[in-house]
């Protein structure tokens, strides 16, 4: 079976990474995989699908084409290229490729989306969706947070069994756990030329792009806050973004800003290398849809402070495998992050837990789930 995975962009990202674990997944179960990049790429990004088995297809299209050109262009070329199964990542503009499969007579479609519905996305959006949904087979949410938002009510994939009563469920997302902990290593520490920086009483760690929905704004100021209390702390952002620039203006007359150390943009193995280096890791998004960074913060068994909304409030298991705090609370924030310095007990315990907590989002688990779901939907 030919299986057609198309997605917006192939850059540096959650939704890029579990696309790429879905490729590996569909190459396990011996399908033929082509991956479908209408827009942006990175090179390096390409050249990961292409190792994991994928042929790599880039249209090389402009988001300015408008939404009429934009589908007769997915509509052409999946008329040429017929695969039997086309599965889209639902990332703007996801209902274009679903409406082109299906003009193409496209006849299995799949979709997965990686955000759950906010008020910034506006009711067109879930108007939009849900109508695209119904031309798909089945609909695929990465966590019952996002699931909910969408339809209003969800439902976990489990071994096909409510596939005959509902067309969109919710398949988490999943982390190589063993590779995590692997590349995360106490011995990998003297590799990572950053290291030198990074002489402190503890440092705290933020693996992500530098963009607003991301919070690493929140971060900054919890950060300069505790800052006050504990000056020989260290922050150590991995990662770069649009945002950077102005952040940077607004900051570095601060007295706390030199104590961050950005690694700037790494690739995933040199960014999971990194958590080495770091006490524990902070993930204050203003939305997730999954929370893929503190999943795998959690397996190379650090302790998570993450912020209370999308999936990482259904992943993190407060005071247990993680501290979760208010969306958008400086305050709350800092309050945890001060929490770990100073409370080395609750550090080993969430450290502890962490691990077992990320065992349940392993690759293998996903890898199962998906080789059933396209077996049963293969046979239907």
């Amino acid at each position: 079976m030919n299986v057609a995975i198309c997605i917006p962009c192939l850059l540096r990202g959650g939704t890029e990474m579990q696309s790429l674990y879905l490729a590996r997944a569909l190459v396990r179960s011996s399908y033929s995989v082509e991956v479908v990049c209408y827009f942006q790429f990175d090179s390096d990004v390409v050249r990961e699908f292409e190792l994991s088995g994928s042929s790599v297809v880039r249209l090389n299209m402009k988001r300015e084409l408008g939404a009429v050109r934009i589908t007769d262009r997915l509509r052409k070329y999946f008329s040429s290229s017929r695969p039997d199964v086309v599965h889209v990542q639902y990332m703007a503009p996801g209902a274009l490729p679903v409406l082109a499969a299906r003009l193409a007579g496209i006849k299995r479609v799949i979709a997965t989306v990686h955000q759950p519905y906010t008020r910034g996305h506006g009711l067109h959006a879930k108007i939009l969706l849900r109508s695209a949904a119904l031309l798909c087979d089945y609909f695929i949410a990465v966590s019952e947070v996002a699931e909910s938002s969408w339809f209003g009510r969800n439902g976990t994939f489990a071994s096909g069994d409510n596939m005959g009563t509902s067309r969109h469920f919710t398949l988490h997302n999943a982390v190589d756990v063993s590779r995590v902990a692997m590349l995360s290593s106490p011995e990998v520490k003297k590799t990572l030329t950053v290291a030198t920086k990074l002489t402190a009483t503890f440092v705290f760690g933020y693996v992500g792009r530098l963009r607003h929905e991301k919070g690493v704004d929140i971060l900054f100021e919890a950060f300069g806050s505790v800052c006050e209390k504990h000056s020989d702390i260290k922050l150590l952002v991995v990662g770069d973004g649009p945002d950077l620039a102005q952040l940077q203006v607004k900051y570095d007359k601060e007295g706390w800003w030199k104590n961050i150390v950005f690694a700037g943009s790494q690739a995933w193995e040199d960014a999971m290398k990194h958590f080495s280096l770091m006490d524990a890791a902070v993930v204050p998004s203003r939305f997730e849809g999954f929370g893929l960074t503190a999943i795998e913060a959690m397996a190379a068994s650090l302790p998570v402070v993450a912020s209370n909304t999308g999936g990482l409030k259904e992943v993190v298991e407060n005071e247990k495998s993680g501290l979760l705090f208010g969306e958008g609370s400086v305050a709350e924030l800092a309050q945890a992050m001060q929490r770990l310095i100073e409370e080395s007990g609750v550090r080993s315990m969430l450290s502890e837990n962490a691990k077992k907590r990320a065992q349940q989002f392993d690759i293998a688990l996903y890898n199962e789930s998906i080789h059933d779901f396209y077996k049963k939907f293969e046979r239907g």
